[in-house]
């Protein structure tokens, strides 16, 4: 990872742990909600491609009742250049991670899956403006539902598979 003092602002503010953090907690959530279990590891690196990818983010549907696979079929370009992203992120979901577990927001069982512990963490969106918090809460939304769908949709090959990438 490059040093935070060289990294681009807007890198910085996107991609810091602490806001990315959010987001993966919600996707834990919802994923356990919907399943009664944790995430496999594997799958955490596919969340950041998709829901800070614009395009694949407003794209995503507005609920988990449409199949993944249907949705991949009828949105076909949210996979051009997913495997890339997925790439390019994977040093940042790292991070992410690292900074959850030593703060204690997560634990990984003796299966190796990661749940989200009932430790308060949040950002504090009343001091952030309507349209900030506004972006914020979308994104927490989509991520929300990328966690259901994950849940709803089988294993990790599965998704792997329909995302035309291999884990």
């Amino acid at each position: 990872m490059i040093n935070w003092d060289y990294r681009p602002s807007e890198v910085a503010n996107l991609l810091n742990p602490a806001f990315c953090g959010v987001i993966l907690r919600d996707f834990i959530r919802a994923y356990k909600e919907e399943s009664g279990d944790g995430v496999p590891y594997e799958l955490l690196f596919l969340l950041l491609p998709i829901v800070l990818h614009t395009n694949s983010r407003v794209n995503l549907p507005n609920s988990v009742r449409t199949h993944m696979h249907v949705w991949l079929q009828n949105v076909p370009e949210v996979r051009i250049g997913f495997s890339k992203r997925v790439k390019e992120l994977v040093p940042f979901t790292k991070e992410t991670i690292s900074f959850l577990l030593q703060k204690g927001y997560l634990e990984i069982d003796e299966d190796g899956k990661v749940l989200s512990k009932n430790k308060r963490y949040r950002i504090s969106l009343s001091r952030m403006n309507r349209d900030t918090n506004s972006y914020i809460q979308d994104y927490k939304n989509k991520s929300e539902l990328v966690g259901k769908w994950f849940a709803r949709t089988g294993s990790s090959s599965t998704i792997y598979t329909m995302w035309g990438i291999r884990p």
